[in-house]
């Protein structure tokens, strides 16, 4: 394989580059810091985003635009415009990494080399949480779900909404808490817009382990070069 092949691509479901995670994965990768971006709404105007939300009755997922902005998408919708992106991304690199702690398995194909984060993250959460109680924090999109998405690999599940995309940093400290108030023994933020920063901010507030999705992945990352 070319040396003009990077290790990493990072395939995000809003624009790229996502410098809001990119000093995250900097941080831990350290000089293995060598990956390239792509962004399912890469080039797309307002209107044609706009065009992507959910339709009546559908959950949206949420994610980030290149300003900052949060949007709420259509996963249908989503799909062709996210395997497109990932196509792309394996042209120049040797792994697909999907910026995004939930489950698409439209995107393991052949032509995606896909790492999808919420393997590994399963793994980790049943170690840690077999027979106790997961708290999830995350975007309030996604908590009314996230009890049966998660509890398959712990004892019980409790949720406490807090968004990583525009908002106040505490507000994870206070979703933490909330859940480690409802009886979590494990805290997963899951979310692959939570930095090193939202972690250090949801320890601060608990006194039980703290998993981040996009630390875990960087970390993993970090193993596979």
């Amino acid at each position: 394989m070319s040396s003009s092949v990077l290790p990493f691509g990072l395939l995000t479901l809003g624009q790229s580059p996502r410098i809001d995670v990119s000093p995250t994965f900097d941080a831990i990768l350290g000089d293995e810091a060598a990956y390239g971006q792509a962004g399912a709404l890469d080039g797309k105007s307002l209107d044609e985003i706009r065009s992507l939300g959910p339709g009546p009755g559908e959950t949206g997922i949420e994610t980030r635009l290149a300003d900052g902005t949060a949007v709420m998408l259509s996963r249908r919708k989503l799909l062709p415009l996210l395997a497109g992106q990932g196509k792309r991304l394996a042209l120049g690199c040797r792994h697909v990494v999907l910026l995004c702690s939930g489950a698409f398995p439209e995107l393991r194909r052949p032509d995606i080399p896909l790492v999808e984060p919420v393997v590994l993250v399963r793994g980790i959460i049943k170690t840690l949480a077999r027979g106790k109680t997961l708290g999830v924090v995350g975007p309030a999109s996604d908590m009314a779900e996230a009890p049966e998405q998660w509890r398959a690999y712990a004892r019980n599940v409790v949720t406490a909404a807090a968004s990583p995309y525009g908002g106040d940093i505490r507000m994870v400290t206070q979703a933490a808490m909330a859940a480690e108030s409802q009886g979590a023994h494990v805290l997963l933020l899951d979310d692959m817009g939570f930095t090193m920063e939202h972690a250090a901010a949801a320890r601060s507030g608990v006194g039980i382990p703290v998993i981040c999705a996009t630390t875990a992945t960087a970390g993993l990352m970090k193993e596979m070069v």
